[in-house]
C-alpha cells in the first residue's frame, strides 16, 4: 500500500468512488454508526471529488463530511479497485486546512497538541522514575494515550518485560509523547513533518522501539519514509514484542476465556493478527468476535473522531462490544492503547475490557507495581 498519491492518483480514485453504485456502504463504522447517509464513503469522496474540481467552494460546511472518518480502512476490504478513502480523505483535510475550511472543533489544534504532548512527557517521568534511558538496544514508547489514559497498562508492560527476561527495556527518554498521527488525521503535514524529525531523531538511538498504540506503529513505519523521515530504528508493536517470548510467560492452571478486539491500524495497516492472539492463547481461551482479524470492526478511536464528532465515536464503541454483551458478558482484551480507552469507557454492565499488558499480567498472576503518584501540584 502506498501512502502517498500523485494528484492522478487521487482523481482516479475520487472518480472512482463518485461513480460507484456504494458496494462498500456496509463497511462504514461512522456511517453506520450515525445513521447518515452523506457519511458513507462514496458520499464523502463525491463531496472531496466536488471540491477539488472546483464545483463547489470550500467551506467548513462543505468539507464537513471528510471529517466523519476514522481512516479504518474497512471500506477498501471490500473495494475491487482497492480505492484508499481514508488516505484520500486525510489529504483533502490537509487542503481543507490550508483553504480555511477546517473542522471548528479543530480551532488552535496546534497549540493543543503540543500543550499535551510536553504534559504528557513531564507525567511519564513523574509516573515512572528510573525505568528511562536515551539510548540502548530496545526501548519502550507507549503512546500518548497510553501515559494520558492508562497508565496502569504502562504499568503492567513493565512488570511483564520483567516477567519474561526482557527486564533490559526502558522506557525511550523523550521530548515527544505521541508520534504525530493526529496531526496527519487534522491535516497538519508541515507540522507533522517537524513534529516527526524530532521523533526520528530520539528513537534514532534505539536499535528497536516497542509502541503500545496501533496508530503510531503504522505513523512510524509508512508515514515517516513517506514524508522523507528517514528512521533506521526497527518499530515493534507492544502485541509483536510479546509474541516473541510468548514461551516464557507463566501458564494458569485454567485458562479464562477472552474476545481478541483487533485494532484497525494493526490488522489493516501493519498486519499484526496473529501475534497478539498467540500471546493470548498462551493464557487463555480466545473466542472471536465477529467481526474480526481484517474484518475487524473499528472502535471510534481513529482519525480525531472523539474530538470532531464525539457521539458517534462512542456508539462505535458501544455497537463493537454489543456482540460480547448479547453473548453474557466477559472480557474483551485489545493490544492498542487508544483502543483500549474507547471501548473501556464504553463498555455496557458486564463488559470489562483490557489493554493486552494489563490483561497478560491478571492472568498469569504477575504482580505490578502501581504508577508513581505525580509530586504535589502536578498533574
Amino acid at each position: 500500500m502506498s501512502d502517498r498519491f500523485t494528484p492522478d492518483e487521487v482523481g482516479k480514485q475520487l472518480d472512482y468512488c463518485s461513480y460507484c453504485p456504494k458496494m462498500c456502504r456496509h463497511a462504514c463504522p461512522v456511517s453506520t454508526a450515525s445513521g447518515r447517509e452523506t457519511h458513507i464513503p462514496q458520499v464523502k469522496m463525491d463531496r472531496l471529488n466536488q471540491l477539488t474540481k472546483g464545483r463547489q467552494a470550500w467551506s467548513a460546511d462543505a468539507a464537513d463530511s471528510m471529517w466523519a472518518c476514522t481512516g479504518c480502512r474497512h471500506c477498501t476490504t471490500y473495494c475491487d479497485h482497492g480505492n484508499e478513502p481514508g488516505l484520500v480523505l486525510f489529504a483533502g483535510r490537509a487542503e481543507a486546512q490550508a483553504r480555511g475550511a477546517a473542522h471548528p472543533a479543530l480551532a488552535g489544534y496546534p497549540d493543543r497538541f503540543r500543550n499535551r504532548d510536553e504534559r504528557l512527557v513531564h507525567q511519564a517521568h513523574e509516573l515512572f522514575p528510573g525505568r528511562f534511558a536515551d539510548e540502548g538496544q530496545v526501548g519502550f514508547w507507549p503512546g500518548c494515550d497510553a501515559i494520558d489514559k492508562g497508565p496502569a497498562d504502562v504499568a503492567a508492560a513493565l512488570a511483564v518485560f520483567d516477567q519474561i527476561g526482557a527486564g533490559h527495556v526502558r522506557l525511550v527518554d523523550a521530548g515527544q509523547a505521541c508520534a504525530g498521527y493526529p496531526l496527519l488525521a487534522g491535516g497538519y503535514i508541515d507540522l507533522f513533518r517537524w513534529h516527526a524529525s524530532k521523533v526520528a531523531k530520539t528513537l534514532r538511538r534505539f536499535r528497536t522501539v516497542v509502541v503500545n498504540c496501533s496508530a503510531c506503529v503504522y505513523t512510524l513505519r509508512a508515514q515517516y519514509p513517506g514524508e522523507g523521515i528517514t528512521l533506521p530504528t526497527e518499530i515493534l508493536s507492544l502485541a509483536e514484542l510479546l509474541a516473541q517470548h510468548a514461551n516464557q510467560l507463566k501458564r494458569p492452571t485454567t485458562k479464562r476465556a477472552v474476545y481478541y478486539h483487533d485494532p484497525c491500524y494493526h490488522a489493516r495497516y501493519s498486519n499484526v493478527i496473529e501475534q497478539p492472539r498467540r500471546v493470548l492463547e498462551q493464557i487463555a481461551d480466545v473466542r472471536e468476535l465477529s467481526w474480526n482479524r481484517t474484518d475487524t470492526e473499528c472502535c471510534g478511536g481513529g482519525g480525531l473522531l472523539p474530538k470532531t464528532m464525539p457521539s458517534t465515536a462512542d456508539a462505535m464503541a458501544k455497537r463493537r462490544l454489543s456482540e460480547v454483551a448479547s453473548r453474557g458478558g466477559g472480557l474483551v482484551v485489545t493490544s492498542c492503547a487508544t483502543c483500549t480507552f474507547m471501548l473501556k469507557r464504553n463498555a455496557p454492565r458486564g463488559v470489562e475490557v483490557a489493554d493486552l499488558p494489563t490483561a497478560v499480567a491478571q492472568l498469569t498472576g504477575t504482580p505490578v507495581s502501581a504508577p508513581s503518584a505525580p509530586a504535589e501540584g502536578e498533574s
